[in-house]
């Protein structure tokens, strides 16, 4: 059990290793951390700011930020104008990332024959997160309905530009035995998570576990007709499910890279079925922006 512990645990923080730096630079006098998105004759960088982004493109000496006020396409013409030495389109362009960085990826290999386009840059932004709570494990044998601690760590991931209010999370979860419920688990899930309502400085959002590997243990007493004990059996094994269950939470930023977690998990599920009692699964916890 140990050993499984310790890979899992392994596995989780090698999936979590942290992004390339940021790049500061000087723009009219602001100081600002930007991305570099595409690096050739023609340049592409960004930034976030209370999830509002910017981008910049840089050509030559000359760093330009691109703009469109209220919708208006400004940044086509500014990009017409940086690459008026050849004859690309800028009508189909979207001022969002990935179609950003085509048009830059393209304009470069027009002007540069040995330019390797720069389309497995990295942006997805990573989170991991820490969490505790208290549960009544539902979705087992729980007679008494008794509350057990549960902990576990989660490792997130999204792209901010092109879907901000979406995500995958993996999550590592154990729920440790009570004195009378003598079950415990250990489980690796696979996660979706909706933020139904984004703000700046907090969200609420709807998680569903979509597949999970889980290694349990529990100690079962059989008993007679008069209700005696007669035999203690001792259980445990791998199973691996697809419960589509479903919870709700919340983020609250407390730091500009950190968050309160709350979390109201396993509220219900499609493909398992529950033990009949009223579904107690609340977590807190903090996460932070690697």
């Amino acid at each position: 059990m140990q050993k499984i512990k310790a890979f899992l645990f392994g596995l989780f923080f090698c999936l979590a290793l942290p992004m390339a730096a940021q790049e500061t630079y000087i723009i009219n006098k602001d100081t600002l951390q930007l991305n570099r998105e595409v690096k050739g004759p023609l340049s592409l960088f960004w930034a976030e700011e209370d999830h509002n982004y910017r981008y910049f493109v840089q050509k030559g000496n000359r760093m330009v930020e691109l703009l469109n006020p209220n919708g208006n396409g400004q940044y086509k013409e500014q990009l017409l104008e940086l690459t008026a030495d050849e004859k690309i389109r800028t009508q189909d362009v979207l001022f969002v990332l990935y179609s950003l960085r085509h048009f830059t990826n393209t304009y470069n290999s027009m002007v540069q024959e040995d330019y390797v386009k720069n389309e497995s840059t990295k942006n997805i932004k990573q989170r991991i997160a820490f969490f505790a709570g208290l549960s009544n494990n539902i979705y087992t044998d729980n007679p008494e309905n008794i509350l057990v601690p549960v902990a576990g760590l989660e490792y997130e991931f999204y792209d901010p530009n092109l879907a901000p209010r979406h995500s995958a999370f993996l999550q590592l979860r154990h729920s440790f035995k009570g004195n009378d419920y003598r079950y415990t688990s250990t489980q690796l899930s696979i996660n979706y998570r909706f933020k139904a309502l984004y703000l700046k400085h907090f969200d609420i959002h709807v998680d569903a576990r979509l597949a999970s590997l889980f290694y349990s243990e529990e100690t079962i007493t059989i008993t007679n007709d008069a209700g005696e004990v007669v035999a203690v059996k001792d259980d445990s094994g791998f199973t691996f499910t697809t419960p589509l269950s479903f919870g709700i939470g919340s983020d609250i930023k407390v730091t500009p890279n950190s968050f309160i977690t709350v979390g109201y998990n396993d509220i219900f599920a499609i493909v398992l079925d529950s033990n009949g009692r009223f579904p107690l699964d609340f977590t807190l916890g903090y996460k932070y922006n690697l």
